[in-house]
């Protein structure tokens, strides 16, 4: 038993290491990471490194092919667009329901705990503030109690985590991303599901406007998330010609 948590340990310190290569781009998008040279960079055997890229495959970081190898998780342009675009669609309803289900001393505790963001915002700690908002995620999704929905963002998140630490490491993203979260938490506080649901609409909003903004659009039929919050649809083809992506490597 005690060697089966010893592993386990070291499984998770090694992912841990191996998030944050991947996080600081040392292991670049698309990349063929090697179990190999991971063990003895860490000093470890293969076996918690193994575990260690099994659990980053289901996170969504790496992609595992038999036979193959393992790969940092590359994540195409219009991949990018419609997961944000369909967790601003979802996310206001689990602000909306944490708000009338969940109870008063998890609404106050989720209010109180905007306090350590803005610690973490003011570090630049871009680490530790991932890590606070998915805590956070977990706790509305907690709240919300719809099984449906936690399975639906589930899957969703995993693909654009490594997008939302590069995003985070932008100047004044820190800052922005804690107004965003101090509205929502306060409005859920305050257990008003309309005013929760337009405060995370409000903030996911902006943070699908700076993917579009990264990402210029091609000349799609499909409106964005943004044209449809302004009540407006997306034009069939623009008259000045599609205007090129940046490569899924350079978000």
């Amino acid at each position: 038993m005690d060697s089966q948590v010893r592993i386990l340990s070291a499984k998770d310190v090694v992912a841990e290491e191996i998030r944050a290569l991947i996080y600081n781009g040392t292991i670049a998008s698309g990349e063929r990471i090697s179990t190999d040279d991971l063990a003895e960079r860490f000093g470890v055997s293969r076996t918690p490194v193994r575990d260690a890229l099994q659990q980053l495959s289901v996170e969504g970081l790496v992609t595992i092919t038999p036979r193959v190898g393992v790969f940092v998780r590359e994540i195409s342009p219009q991949e990018i667009t419609d997961v944000y675009q369909i967790k601003t669609a979802l996310e206001p309803m689990m602000a909306a329901w944490a708000a009338v289900r969940g109870t008063v001393e998890q609404r106050n505790a989720l209010l109180l705990s905007v306090a350590d963001l803005e610690r973490a915002a003011e570090a630049e700690d871009v680490p530790a503030y991932v890590r606070m908002i998915e805590e956070r995620h977990e706790k509305m999704l907690a709240m919300a109690g719809s099984g449906g929905l936690r399975d639906a963002l589930g899957v969703l998140d995993g693909r654009v985590r490594l997008l939302r630490f590069r995003n985070l490491s932008q100047p004044g993203s820190l800052a922005e991303s804690v107004a965003g979260h101090r509205a929502v938490a306060e409005a859920i506080a305050a257990g008003d599901p309309q005013a929760a649901y337009n405060a995370m609409q409000a903030h996911k909003t902006r943070s699908t406007e700076k993917v579009e903004a990264l990402m210029p659009a091609t000349d799609s039929d499909t409106p964005s998330i943004t044209q449809l919050a302004a009540g407006r649809r997306g034009t069939t083809r623009s008259t000045r010609g599609p205007r090129k992506r940046p490569s899924a490597t350079s978000i």
